[in-house]
């Protein structure tokens, strides 16, 4: 299985690798954080609060369509 394969399929268990592509600090108390998936492109919308995460407590995590049809179909859906 290749490299790209191995990392999608590690997304697919839960294990994103999430990097925090915004942070709203106007508020004392708790910052909307955005992180984003390097490997399949899942934005989830995080609240956090005293250096803790409640995930996705301002939005789910939304997965790209590509992605979900590769999950649906087992491969890329041709664009031909």
């Amino acid at each position: 299985m290749g490299q790209i394969q191995e990392s999608l399929a590690e997304c697919k268990k839960g294990n994103h690798k999430l990097i925090v592509i915004y942070q709203d600090y106007t508020n004392d108390e708790n910052q909307p954080t955005v992180r984003w998936c390097t490997v399949c492109g899942s934005v989830v919308v995080d609240l956090d609060y005293d250096n803790r995460t409640n995930p996705g407590d301002v939005m789910k995590m939304k997965t790209p369509s590509i992605i979900q049809e590769i999950d649906k179909n087992g491969k890329e859906k041709s664009t031909g």
